[in-house]
């Protein structure tokens, strides 16, 4: 682990102060800090980088922030593309989740989410946090009921150049379901081939308000219900 530290002569007083800016924590296969990310998590403080490389992780359960202003920053390939996949081990577990208050100073950068299976929120599930989520890939996770890739209770995250494609949930919202008090905000996401068993292939809003700016949906479907690309139910959502 590297601190980086700034140091402040404060010459009136006659001190000087020394003021912690980050810590860079790094994962992988081996050479690393830490070979697991809940480790690097839980060695973690406020403000610190988990810098995680170019390679696939197979953690066995669920990535958890545990409440921490962290970045979790993965590699990307010479085209920008998100390099560092977080795999849900062909869909024993959830990926990722955020269910401790996290707010927009706990980031997600540079990932890949997949195979990820769970009840609600197969890649990712976030309640009562709003995490900042930026050039992220969720692909391929599944949902027994609602949020294939990504489930949203009571929050508000928002999302930069994700793109959630080939999700699958049997009740609704194949990409993402938004339940009552969310209102995520996303700008420049793409949602493709995501598949809802009843509504919302692409995303599914219940008692919501989400704003979408330069979205794309795109062969998206829902089997038995409505809204093969969004379905909204008392919800007033913004798009652009």
């Amino acid at each position: 682990m590297h601190r980086f530290l700034t140091t402040t002569a404060l010459a009136l007083a006659g001190f000087t102060t020394s003021t912690a800016v980050a810590d860079t924590i790094t994962v992988c296969a081996s050479g690393c800090d830490f070979t697991r990310i809940n480790a690097a998590i839980n060695a973690a403080s406020d403000g610190d980088v988990i810098q995680l490389s170019a390679q696939t992780y197979f953690q066995g359960n669920v990535i958890d922030t545990d409440g921490k202003a962290i970045t979790l920053l993965g590699a990307t390939d010479k085209g920008g593309n998100p390099a560092s996949i977080l795999d849900g081990a062909a869909g024993s577990h959830r990926v990722l989740q955020c269910i401790n208050q996290e707010g927009a100073d706990t980031i997600f950068e540079n990932l890949v989410i997949r195979n990820g299976y769970a009840t609600s929120g197969g890649g990712m599930y976030i309640d009562g946090s709003s995490p900042t989520l930026t050039n992220c890939t969720f692909t391929s996770n599944i949902a027994s009921d609602y949020g294939g890739a990504m489930y949203n209770e009571d929050s508000s995250p928002t999302l930069t150049g994700c793109t959630f494609t080939y999700n699958t949930a049997y009740d609704e919202g194949g990409g993402m379901c938004n339940g009552d008090d969310s209102s995520p905000t996303l700008t420049n996401c793409t949602f493709e081939n995501n598949f809802a068993g009843e509504s919302g292939g692409g995303m599914y809003n219940d008692g919501c308000n989400p704003t979408l700016t330069g979205c794309t949906f795109t062969d998206n479907s829902a089997e038995s219900g409505t809204g093969g690309g969004m379905s909204n139910e008392s919800c007033s959502p913004t798009l652009t």
